[in-house]
């Protein structure tokens, strides 16, 4: 429920707020995202003995992850098993499937919102999701094929890449 609601607090925020302050904004998710690529394994065993977590902490970090996921999406899963990492010692693959439906409820309720306020321009998300879909299957195809290693230094590479040209964008226009 609490990812639900940040969901669609996260979708809300979208919306309301000027597409100035996103482009702002915007960076510093990617770069937030970007570390939490880089060092969330290491990043996670040094904050988790520091950590003390009470009975409100998985809902309201699941609340702030809705939040984000709603308002940017970007590596919301990721985010999800480094946040995750604090509160339980569980393995990746254990977290997988809880993430993949929280994810799905954060994006889902924010498409749902965008629909209902009549926000989404039909042609291009229809090209997008055609894209997506295409890429998806296509780089999962090819991740499966490189090592693990490889996967991850590319997936860093892009991540470092979009993060700088963002900044770039939001900060020194043209």
């Amino acid at each position: 429920m609490a990812t639900l609601i940040g969901g669609l607090a996260g979708a809300l925020l979208l919306i309301w707020t000027p597409s100035s302050i996103f482009d702002r904004l915007l960076p510093f998710l990617l770069l937030a995202a970007t570390i939490t690529l880089i060092l969330g394994p290491r990043l996670a065993a040094a904050l988790r003995a520091q950590f003390t977590g009470g009975p409100v902490t998985i809902p309201a970090l699941q609340f702030l992850l809705g939040v984000y996921g709603g308002y940017f999406g970007g590596a919301v899963g990721l985010m999800m098993l480094a946040a995750w990492s604090l509160v339980t010692t569980a393995d990746i693959k254990a977290l997988n499937p809880s993430r993949m439906v929280m994810v799905t409820a954060a994006n889902t309720i924010a498409v749902l919102c965008f629909i209902g306020l009549g926000v989404v321009w039909w042609p291009q998300t229809l090209a997008l999701g055609v894209g997506a879909i295409v890429g998806g299957y296509g780089g999962a195809h090819i991740g499966r094929r490189l090592p693990a290693p490889v996967v991850r230094a590319v997936t860093i590479v892009v991540a470092v890449t979009i993060t700088i040209v963002f900044f770039y964008r939001g900060y020194f226009p043209s």
